[in-house]
Parts: structure tokens; C-alpha cells; sequence
């Protein structure tokens, strides 16, 4: 299973004082649907000019022990 990590830069507050968002999004089922959703997210924060990507990445998770049945 892979999961999307990022973190993100955002200013939102009226001091503009900006505030990190660290989050942990899936599982997804395969590498592909990983970074569809992780060019989603770079694409709005393209658009949103208060906000900044400082890691963002695509990370494999293998189970220990028994295997998943898919």
C-alpha cells in the first residue's frame, strides 16, 4: 500500500503569521493512484498563493507478516 506525506506551509491567519499541516493521506492501492492524488494536492497550492509545499512524497508501506489478499 502506498500513502501520500506531506507537509504544507499555509498563511492563513490574520497575523500572517503561516502554520504547518503535517498529514498522512491513504492507503493507496497502487504507486499511480498515489501520485495522481499528490499532483492534486501540488495543484492547489499552485493556486493558492499564502501556501507552500516543504515535503511532499509518495511512500510505499509493506505489511509485516501475512500478506493482503487483493
Amino acid at each position: 500500500m502506498y500513502y501520500f506525506i506531506s507537509v504544507i506551509m499555509i498563511s492563513m491567519l490574520p497575523s500572517g503569521e503561516p502554520f504547518i499541516e503535517r498529514s498522512i493521506t491513504g492507503p493507496f492501492v497502487n504507486q499511480n493512484d498515489c501520485y495522481t492524488y499528490q499532483n492534486v494536492v501540488r495543484n492547489i497550492v499552485e493556486q493558492t498563493l499564502t501556501s507552500q509545499i516543504l515535503e511532499a512524497e509518495c511512500k510505499e508501506f509493506k505489511l509485516k507478516g501475512k500478506q493482503a489478499n487483493g
